[in-house]
């Protein structure tokens, strides 16, 4: 027997003050229901959907039921930090359809305020959630004395259950359905529409296609597409008359209680203990692995009766789901959310669709998944097409599975170009910060760059992109090449398996790693055969000895590890790779939030984008990072107040109906961003605290990448916190019990536990081993392990603070000796307006331009007209040239909304900004240099001498580098 979850999730008994009703029908009929005329009410123990009865309403036609007392609506008031509504919420169980309406009308005094109908054309469960203020017909009122329930034009009866008169619930969530399809319209076009939008999708198919006439290739598409899909799903098992009697048992278990719906709103909180024990529901997730092993075991025996038998149970299983509401035109309240628990009812059903065919209800198990998986989507104009990594993630299974479950070829056929249409739009790259791809590679999701998703995205999307390869209903070269990209930046952000932290989102640990098998999908699903690049990358990453020996055969070798220098300026992310290990650095912007936070989660990461400098060399805990004792304040490579934790931990609120429950705050800087040339790099950011904490929290900083050395700049650090010290962190790094390991320490020269040498140049350092006590990211309780801390201390309320050190990475004793003595660098400039940094080995120069102007000690560039960042390589008579405007200007101007009376920042939904969406702007940068060289003219360049100067004209957009060669004229 499969384990059952016995739930119960307990909602506040108070709304606003007032106690929170409930009607469970566990104790009788209670005495302030009653009805009216001929009809009758009693307890029913045939069906529930908590504790173990339900109200059973007998009814003649136009009679009614009435629930008398406080119906406890209260008025939303706004302001305030809780968002959700009051909003009504019961469940119904149907046996005989009828083609009218159930009435709930809602009175004071006798007088009807406000009320909504319920369509009663379907069998089976339903439940709906319905705010009283935006959904229900006439006015709502706080006082509200009676429910009414005014019964269709035809006798009946129905069964009711867990009725809940008013219950908070967020505005974003109430879905519509096919009996309530006035429920929270604005869903169809919020952010949260590839969840909610369920009854738009399913009625924009179109029913009325005509039929085509297929050719052999088409034909041939349609079961390549068909076995590749089975045979990735599909596991043999052994199949005995008892295994078989013993999932008859299972399911005979099931059918004594309740399938799982997908945000279960129970119950109120004095809820007795024996009370609690008797509510039941099957995990929908746990119900999906049931069928799962049901269609395994039907595709794995030969035996025509046990076939009959498992065929047999896993349609009574199908209809016991369809029963319990779990089908097509029923939104269970809400949909959101739907689709991580659903993928293995899906798989199992495609599984079975021979059997199904045969019992003549494959129909209904496809309009099933239509509905619950928006293929409905597929249909979407081009132009108003919005793409989401969660679709990608836990719908397009779905989808595919309902078009793979039509008994018709030609309209299977049909559904599958749509498909294939709509896949090649989602693959486009996005605009602004909206979900998707982007040119650098990166994946976005909640308007950021967010690895975790975007393997989550690949893991949907991929093995797609597999069965539909080399067929008429496959992806073109152009979108194969941009998941391509993004699946090999994967592997550069990530070092082996592992993020960086600073991208971790709201998830700072490591259980979330990069996808090794969508490397080996798309090598697979290669336009031009196995792709070579993807190939050899899976090998390198690969511990399936299998899968390894195929692709050795076929002639492929495992890739030299990664080395060199990427720029990520969609994500505010440097990336800079030697040997086998990764150094990262990341930002934010006025366009990229700096955080992440929900109530359990990410509490206290708030610093993470604060110029967080990392060095993976295997794991995170390998790479000294372990969540139990970090200290949150002290992200390597940041500059930030070291406020008590107290204070450092985010204070969260719903900004706006657009958001949840979260925070993900912005920046009012531009510039921040990174740029590469020949295998070296740089970062460079302006960094402003938003004033929701400390508004006044300021510096500028810069990290310069040649070879395995980094040198590290800061200025302008100024703050007015005159209680806490401003620290820039050195290193911080898990020690566990072996404290052997911990740094050492000569002068300002630090060697840590990783083997990394830090040389301060400028800046007072304070460095600390042993146990370290810090704070749980999601519960707040407290923490602590060994660890070494080390960090440039700038005192209180800082004023033009800064510091320069610089970063030996695995270097050899050899090199570290070398290192000590000469660091083979020179800092040109480091103020407000520069940090220029040239290095003596490679003969290289980086420039972070913060301020538009004259460029000061340099030899190089005389003037720029725009901040930029900017890398120099003179060979020769040579000077190649990498230019990054980091500004992504998807805005110009401020955004106003965003900002006080008084001009001060204030809290806002990156979600409703009016310019995620919207395209960077080009924008033409003039930079001068001294002396006169010629180059390429070409669309982004054009080059003037003017005197002894060289004017370069450089057009660029989305932070993107821009590469010149330039020659030197005699």
């Amino acid at each position: 027997m499969k384990k059952i979850i016995l739930g119960v999730m307990m909602l506040t008994g108070i709304l606003y003050g007032k106690e929170m009703k409930i009607y469970q029908f566990e104790h009788g009929v209670p005495k302030n229901i009653v009805t009216k005329k001929n009809g009758s009410i009693s307890i029913s123990k045939e069906k529930y959907k908590d504790g173990e009865s339900s109200l059973k309403w007998k009814f003649e036609k136009n009679e009614s039921l009435s629930i008398l007392g406080d119906v406890g609506y209260t008025i939303f008031k706004k302001g305030q930090q809780e968002k959700a509504r009051s909003s009504y919420s019961m469940w119904i169980y149907n046996e005989n359809p009828v083609n009218d309406e159930l009435l709930v009308q809602f009175k004071k005094d006798g007088v009807v305020k406000c009320w909504f109908p319920i369509k009663m054309n379907f069998k089976g469960w339903r439940t709906m959630w319905v705010q009283y203020d935006r959904d229900m017909k006439g006015e709502p009122v706080e006082g509200m004395d009676e429910i009414t329930f005014v019964a269709p034009n035809e006798s009946g009866e129905i069964l009711i259950d867990q009725i809940i008169p008013s219950v908070l619930i967020d505005p974003r969530h109430n879905a519509r359905d096919e009996q309530l399809d006035f429920i929270n319209l604005e869903a169809d076009t919020a952010a949260n529409a590839h969840w909610m939008a369920l009854y738009k999708n399913y009625n924009q198919i179109d029913k009325n296609e005509k039929k085509i006439v297929l050719n052999k290739g088409e034909k041939e598409g349609i079961k390549k597409v068909e076995k590749r899909y089975r045979e990735k799903l599909l596991k043999k098992i052994q199949v005995t008359p008892e295994l078989i009697t013993e999932k008859e048992e299972e399911f005979s278990e099931y059918k004594k209680i309740n399938l799982e719906f997908i945000q279960r709103l129970v119950i109120y909180e004095d809820l007795k203990l024996e009370e609690k024990n008797k509510i039941k529901y099957i995990a929908t997730k746990e119900f999906g692995i049931y069928l799962t092993e049901l269609a395994y075991m039907y595709n794995s025996t030969e035996n025509i009766q046990e076939k009959e038998r498992i065929a047999k149970l896993f349609n009574e299983s199908l209809e016991y789901m369809y029963d319990q509401g779990w089908t097509k035109g029923s939104a269970q309240g809400t949909v959101h959310h739907l689709g991580y628990q659903m993928r293995e009812i899906y798989e199992a059903i495609f599984l079975m669709k021979e059997p199904l065919i045969k019992l003549g209800t494959v129909n209904k198990a496809k309009e099933m998944i239509t509905w619950y998986s928006a293929m409905g989507m597929i249909y979407t104009p081009s132009d108003k097409l919005k793409i989401n990594i969660d679709v990608l993630n836990t719908m397009l299974p779905g989808m595919l599975t309902a078009i793979l479950l039509n008994e018709d070829e030609s309209k299977e056929a049909k559904e599958l170009y749509r498909f294939q249409n709509y896949l090649i739009e989602s693959i486009k790259y996005s605009p602004g910060v909206l979900g998707g791809f982007k040119y650098d590679g990166t994946v976005f999701h909640h308007m950021q760059n967010y690895p975790a998703y975007a393997r989550g995205a690949f893991q949907g999307l991929v093995p797609i992109i597999y069965y539909l390869h080399k067929t008429p209903y496959g992806i073109k070269g152009g979108e194969y090449d941009i998941v391509k990209k993004a699946v090999l930046t994967t592997r550069l952000y990530s070092n082996k398996y592992n993020y960086l932290l600073s991208l971790t989102g709201r998830h700072p640990h490591d259980k979330l790693k990069i996808d090794i098998e969508s490397f080996r999908l798309m090598a697979l699903s290669g336009v031009e055969g196995v792709d070579k690049e993807l190939a050899e990358a899976y090998l390198r990453l690969s511990k399936d000895k299998k899968k390894i020996e195929k692709l050795k055969n076929m002639g492929f070798k495992e890739e030299v590890t990664p080395n060199g220098s990427w720029t990520l300026n969609m994500g505010s992310v440097q990336l800079h790779r030697r040997g086998e290990w990764l150094a990262g650095v990341k930002g934010y912007s006025r366009y990229l939030v700096g955080n992440e936070t929900y109530i359990k989660n990410n509490l206290y990461g708030r610093y993470m984008s604060y110029g967080a400098f990392q060095i993976l060399e295997g794991s995170l805990k390998e790479s000294g990072y372990v969540q139990e004792g970090w200290d949150w304040k002290h992200f390597p490579g940041t500059t930030a107040i070291n406020v008590p934790f107290e204070k450092l931990k985010s204070n969260i609120s719903q900004v706006d109906t657009k958001s949840g429950v979260e925070e993900m705050l912005l920046s009012d800087e531009t510039y921040s961003g990174g740029n590469s040339l020949n295998d070296n790099g740089m970062f460079a950011m302006k960094l402003h605290e938003h004033p929701k904490y400390n508004g006044t929290h300021r510096a500028r900083k810069s990290v310069f990448f040649f070879n395995n050395k980094v040198v590290l700049l800061g200025s302008g650090i100024e703050n007015n916190d005159s209680e806490n010290e401003t620290h820039t962190t050195l290193f911080q790094n898990y020690l566990g019990k072996n404290m052997k390991k911990a740094y050492v320490k000569d002068k300002e020269i630090f060697i840590d536990s990783q083997n990394n040498l830090y040389k301060v140049e400028l800046g007072n350092t304070v460095s600390k081993k042993g146990k370290q006590e810090s704070k749980d990211h999601s519960t707040g309780d407290n923490t602590q392990n060994n660890y070494e801390l080390a960090y440039i201390n700038h005192g209180k309320a800082p004023e033009n603070g800064k510091y320069h050190y610089s970063i030996l990475i695995k270097g050899t004793k050899e090199e570290q000796e070398k290192f000590k003595e000469n660091s083979k660098y020179e800092v040109l400039n480091q103020d407000n307006n520069s940090h220029i940094v040239k290095d003596l080995k490679s003969n290289m120069i980086g420039y972070a331009l913060f301020e538009s102007g004259k460029v000061h000690n340099n030899r190089f560039i005389e003037s720029v007209d725009t901040p930029s960042m900017i890398l120099l390589q003179e060979k020769d008579r040579e000077l190649q040239m990498s230019f990054v405007d980091p500004d992504l200007r998807l805005y110009e101007g401020l955004d106003k909304d965003q900002y006080t009376g008084k001009g001060v920042m204030k809290e806002r939904s990156i979600y409703s900004r009016p310019w995620i969406g919207n395209v960077g702007k080009e924008h033409t940068t003039l930079v001068v240099l001294n002396g006169r060289y010629t180059s390429e003219n070409s669309s982004k360049v054009k080059s003037e001498i003017d005197g002894e100067f060289t004017k370069l004209s450089i057009t660029s957009k989305n932070g993107e580098p821009v590469k010149i060669t330039l020659k030197k004229i005699s």
